[in-house]
């Protein structure tokens, strides 16, 4: 139970960020961070799939009833549980065990963490921005919006990642 407090408080953290503050800026229409899409990034990979699936499915529909998604955020964080491993994997170069994911977090080089936060985001930000768009009309400005969006994602994230896994996971 002691390491689901971190990971509880990280979620609260992340999701109040996302809606009052991140969600309220109006930078540009093709500049929209998102940082909620960490939570899954960062959940333990001792947890069973079912319950990072049934996590994941709850921050989705709160997600949804706080910013009137209609379902565009549960729809767009669960694949981001399927894929977490496997892109986990290709950054690190080796397999996952089951209890070594805050180790893993902690040992990864730099680079490779970047790689990973980039990797999620960035596949959340495609599967988000293309179903919100549901249209090909302005194909440069959806893939301008999906990079320039993921990119600043990135940069916004890397503090609040290195922080988690610095301050919280190590312990």
């Amino acid at each position: 139970m002691f390491r689901s407090i971190p990971y509880l408080g990280m979620t609260l953290v992340l999701l109040f960020l996302q809606i009052f503050i991140l969600d309220e800026l109006s930078i540009a229409m093709w500049l929209r961070p998102m940082l909620f899409p960490l939570i899954v990034l960062l959940l333990p990979m001792e947890w069973r799939t079912i319950w990072v699936l049934l996590s994941t499915l709850a921050i989705g529909i709160i997600m949804d009833a706080a910013l009137g998604g209609a379902g565009l955020y549960t729809a767009t964080l669960l694949p981001l549980v399927v894929t977490r491993r496997w892109i986990l994997y290709v950054t690190t170069g080796r397999s996952v065990e089951s209890g070594d994911q805050a180790s893993l977090l902690w040992r990864m080089p730099m680079r490779q963490l970047i790689i990973y936060a980039a990797a999620m985001l960035g596949l959340h930000h495609t599967l988000f921005f293309t179903l919100e768009t549901l249209s090909f009309a302005h194909p440069l400005r959806l893939v301008a919006t999906i990079l320039f969006s993921t990119l600043l994602s990135v940069v916004i994230a890397w503090p609040v990642l290195r922080l988690f896994v610095s301050k919280i996971v190590t312990k």
